[in-house]
């Protein structure tokens, strides 16, 4: 009997750990993407919003928060569930908030944020050095983002 209730107990807990493994992210509200270089003059913090199939670009200057810039646009339903559909896997949840050392020495930084059922998951990096789990996704939000090239 006490060999029954041992490896009953087992099976629970066994069952109970897998039931803790996180599956990547339930439902993506908003994507973000951007990029900051901390020694720059000018417009040097950037950052991509996509909620819906609404893009917004925000740049910031340097040195002077109040001197924001906005621009909004829009993208494809199709393009924008690519690019959840690539953000969310187990390897993109599974990565640190911070890789490397971003913008550093003025190297720049990158960023992915992520909204999902209320809460928020920024994975930060070095520019130019997106993660393998990650390349896929930053190029295209990339590309979105060179469309605002003009936003002044």
């Amino acid at each position: 009997m006490k060999k029954i209730l041992t490896i009953a107990v087992a099976f629970v807990l066994v069952l109970s750990l897998g039931a803790c493994k996180k599956k990547g992210f339930e439902n993506v509200d908003s994507i973000s993407y951007g990029t900051s270089f901390g020694m720059c003059a000018g417009y040097c913090h950037n950052e991509l919003s996509i909620s819906g199939n609404k893009t917004t670009m925000t740049r910031q200057q340097n040195g002077n928060p109040t001197a924001t810039k906005k621009c909004n646009s829009s993208v494809s339903e199709s393009e924008v569930n690519e690019i959840k559909k690539l953000l969310n896997t187990n390897a993109v949840y599974k990565l640190p908030k911070v890789i490397g050392c971003p913008d550093c020495a003025d190297g720049g930084a990158e960023w992915v944020k992520i909204k999902s059922n209320g809460k928020e998951y920024e994975i930060a990096f070095e520019y130019g050095h997106a993660p393998e789990a990650l390349k896929v996704a930053v190029d295209k939000l990339k590309a979105i983002s060179e469309t605002f090239k003009d936003c002044k």
